[in-house]
């Protein structure tokens, strides 16, 4: 025993002596400090984007960071092992967008961007939609494509393309895409970015660029490496000026507009010169629309923001139209409506509002439920699609509407059916459903047309076409918008699928004495109180009775929600005459989200 503590004393003792011995460790040279390694750059689509950069590392480790002031992004990533990808998520100009980036180890501690440009080139470094590139970024091999040989061949060769865009709108030779700072909303890149639009289908991993010139588009396909594009082609800069000089002429017809609201309700004949006399909307001519928007108390003093001129067409030198896409705010800053694909058209006197320029009217937005009946609660998620048919004198030009057929991801492959209605009133689906269409639920005898999986897998921004057919089955053209028949609408973000719905606390709350007056509610007026709205956006709510005699009541109004959540308002159905008894009742409030996804509660007895 002695002599194993002999041997291991002395080995010990030796051990000390290599380094130093162990009263000199103290003043032995500190380990070196790994310097930090940080990241930093402009996150923009042209409007700076608020929201989150994620950047992720060869090995899947992934950092997050806020956005902040004017698109202005900063991530450390020391420790982390090189190249790397970025994502930027957020909102601009109203809507939600998912932007990428790329570097390489060469390029730390410097400024990359992350734009729409970027986006392709990661999307071309990885040879696929720049969403899948980072999702899948540490697996097979994936980052070994993100050399620096790659990266700058990819960013030279989008740089060809779109040369001479961007020499048009002043953008500096030696501006590298990727990897020169701008000013979002000042600097000649970032006007470039305003005025380049680019879409990708993930699908076929080719991306679309065009300009709001509306003149050149050309295509990219992302699997295709830089080295084989030995002629691509490239992106003309054919009315780019005119439509950078036009744009804020486009803005400020709708900001007049508008203005004219600024002190109390104008009247119709007011308005009317804003307007071109062409006018269209939602099936409603100027004078018919007008009518309707003086009456609303809500526009008295409110502005149009977020406005984003997506294109503007010069093809016909008679009708030159811009289409736009904009915010309704009340005075207060909370959102009334997001308005897409509005037309303003030039005249002889100017700019004028244009309208949707759509036949019939439509909305289409991602609807998620919470049922409250007397027996328990149950959810559902899916999409709302309303479509009224105001008048049958602006709706087609080649035959009478039988009804109309909606595609897009999560619908039936065929087309969701929907039929015509008389005139003002929804139309209903063929599937009995009324305008909604359920994807998944718990609600007892519903069916659920997609798993969590299957709502989980649509995508962003998805679109969905709706088709005009005659009783024959024809497909019918409308007498304006769209000269084939067809109007398309996007909706920012999928529905929640139904286990995200069922674990949501974004659902809006009556309060309990509402939920009593409402259980014994016998006709007249209804106080209601309640809570959780999102603050930002104006919410709808709605009471219907059904009754013995008369038929169906019902009441609605817009609610402006406190800085809380809370909400208060009154609702009004006809009081019960003799002999006339209410046989079911329905309380419903919707709250939109930041997307514009209504988070609807129902209460129904």
């Amino acid at each position: 025993m002695k002599l194993n503590k002999l041997i291991l004393a002395s080995a010990v003792s030796m051990a000390l002596a290599a380094c130093g011995g162990g009263g000199s460790a103290t003043s032995s040279t500190p380990p070196v400090t790994q310097a930090s390694i940080v990241f930093s750059g402009s996150a923009a689509v042209g409007a700076p984007l608020a929201g989150a950069v994620t950047v992720k590392d060869a090995k899947g480790v992934a950092k997050t960071v806020q956005i902040g002031a004017n698109g202005d992004y900063s991530v450390d990533v020391t420790g982390m092992t090189g190249p790397f990808v970025f994502r930027a998520a957020g909102m601009a100009n109203g809507q939600s967008y998912t932007v990428h980036s790329v570097a390489n180890s060469a390029d730390a501690a410097g400024k990359i961007n992350i734009t729409q440009l970027t986006d392709l080139v990661a999307g071309n470094v990885g040879g696929q939609a720049a969403k899948d590139y980072f999702d899948q970024f540490e697996k097979n091999s994936n980052a070994a494509n993100a050399t620096a040989t790659a990266i700058n061949a990819e960013v030279a060769k989008l740089k060809e393309k779109l040369q001479p865009v961007l020499t048009a709108l002043g953008v500096d030779a030696n501006t590298d895409l990727l990897r020169t700072p701008f000013t979002p909303l000042t600097s000649p890149l970032d006007k470039a970015l305003d005025a380049i639009h680019v879409t990708v289908d993930p699908a076929t991993a080719v991306a679309t660029i065009s300009t709001t010139a509306n003149t050149s588009v050309i295509t990219d396909d992302l699997k295709q490496k830089a080295a084989a594009e030995t002629a691509p082609a490239t992106l003309t800069a054919d009315n780019i000026a005119t439509a950078t000089t036009d744009a804020p002429l486009v803005k400020q017809a709708l900001t007049d507009f508008i203005a004219l609201f600024a002190n109390g309700a104008p009247t119709v004949t007011a308005l009317l010169p804003l307007a071109t006399t062409g006018f269209l909307n939602d099936d409603m001519n100027a004078t018919a629309f007008f009518s309707f928007l003086v009456k609303e108390a809500n526009l008295v003093g409110a502005t149009f923001t977020d406005i984003e001129v997506h294109k503007i067409d010069y093809s016909d030198p008679t009708k030159i139209t811009a289409v736009v896409s904009f915010t309704v705010k009340s005075k207060d800053g909370t959102v009334l409506e997001r308005l897409e694909n509005w037309k303003v058209r030039k005249t002889d006197g100017g700019w004028r509002i244009h309208g949707n320029q759509r036949a019939i009217e439509l909305e289409l937005f991602a609807e998620m439920n919470k049922i409250v009946t007397a027996t328990g609660t149950c959810y559902r998620t899916g999409l709302n699609i309303n479509i009224t048919e105001r008048s049958t004198l602006n709706t087609t030009t080649s035959g009478t509407i039988d009804h109309v057929l909606v595609t897009g991801p999560g619908l039936p492959q065929a087309g969701l059916r929907y039929n015509k209605a008389s005139e003002s009133v929804r139309w209903e689906s063929a599937t009995g459903a009324g305008t909604n269409y359920v994807m998944s639920s718990d609600c007892a005898g519903a069916v659920s047309a997609l798993g969590d999986d299957g709502v989980a897998g649509i995508p962003d921004n998805a679109a969905y076409v709706v088709t005009a057919y005659d009783a024959s089955n024809n497909k019918l053209s409308f007498a304006s918008g769209t000269s084939d028949g067809t109007y398309t609408l996007k909706i920012q973000k999928r529905p929640l699928t139904l286990t995200e719905t069922k674990a949501s606390t974004a659902f809006p709350a009556f309060s309990d004495q509402t939920v009593a007056a409402f259980n014994n509610y016998t006709g007249g007026t209804l106080a209601i109180t309640g809570s959780n709205l999102n603050p930002a956006v104006a919410a709808w709510t709605k009471l219907i009775t059904v009754t013995s005699i008369y038929g169906v009541h019902e009441d609605g109004v817009t609610v402006l929600p406190s800085s809380t959540g809370a909400f208060s308002t009154s609702l009004l159905t006809a009081p019960l005459q003799p002999n006339e008894v209410v046989k079911t009742r329905t309380l419903f409030i919707e709250s939109p989200d930041i997307y514009h996804r209504n988070m609807q509660t129902v209460h129904y007895r």
